[in-house]
């Protein structure tokens, strides 16, 4: 949906995921929205997906003009994971990274928020700077139409802070019609000493798990029918 930055992996820690984050005076409600895994062929990547947890994606649909495709699996309290691949034939900034990735691999996450402009303000009166909230859409391969505006952050350069959602209002959630039986127990963000995107997702309180590294990398561990399932891990 928006461009993601394609840093690899991350360290596991155990403590359990808890949702939503709310500043006291805000008007907006932030909780995690999805977690992004990376691929070089969605195919391969729904069976890889398949093998490691026993739930089958299912295919979400084409990004027009990103040169990416998707499928989606629920992960339980409104959250689902997005597997992205390239179309056949794109090519791009957002697609070239993808055909590197032979396993899946963690690269990004979205934040949704009930007030988009009310999220941009906050972002940038504590400091950061925010594009603004523009609209997206895809279309189901039943031909029904999701859509959303989606926002980030674009100053300082934070390699893994979350990009923000809002669905729009005649739009399901994904996680309502994607396959289930996974849940999301942790999202673990690795940063480097000093790394400013940390004050930001204390202060966001999503319950994601912090720690200290020489570089910035992403985890996301799931619960699934075949047991716990990590990526990202070394």
């Amino acid at each position: 949906m928006r461009r993601i930055s394609l840093a690899l992996a991350c360290l596991f820690g155990p403590t359990p995921l808890t949702v939503g984050g709310e500043d006291p005076g805000r008007a907006d409600k932030l909780r995690i929205d999805h977690v992004i895994v990376g691929i070089a062929d969605l195919d391969r990547g729904i069976d890889q997906f398949q093998k490691l947890t026993g739930v089958r994606p299912a295919v979400g649909g084409d990004h027009p003009g990103r040169g990416t495709r998707n499928a989606l699996a629920a992960l339980g309290d409104g959250r689902y994971l997005e597997i992205l691949a390239p179309q056949s034939g794109a090519s791009g900034a957002d697609v070239d990274p993808l055909r590197k990735l032979e396993v899946l691999t963690p690269i990004g996450w979205a934040v949704s928020t009930s007030d988009p402009e009310a999220t941009v303000r906050f972002l940038r009166q504590t400091g950061y700077g925010a594009s603004d909230p523009s609209p997206g859409a895809r279309l189901k391969p039943d031909g029904t139409k999701l859509e959303w505006v989606s926002f980030g952050i674009t100053s300082p350069p934070l390699g893994k802070a979350p990009f923000f959602i809002n669905w729009g209002p005649r739009s399901a959630h994904p996680s309502r019609d994607s396959p289930g039986g996974c849940t999301l127990t942790t999202l673990t963000v690795e940063m480097a000493e000093g790394d400013r995107a940390r004050p930001l997702l204390e202060r966001l309180a999503l319950g994601i798990e912090m720690k200290t590294g020489e570089r910035t990398r992403l985890q996301i561990a799931l619960r699934c029918p075949k047991g716990t399932v990590r990526f990202g891990a070394e």
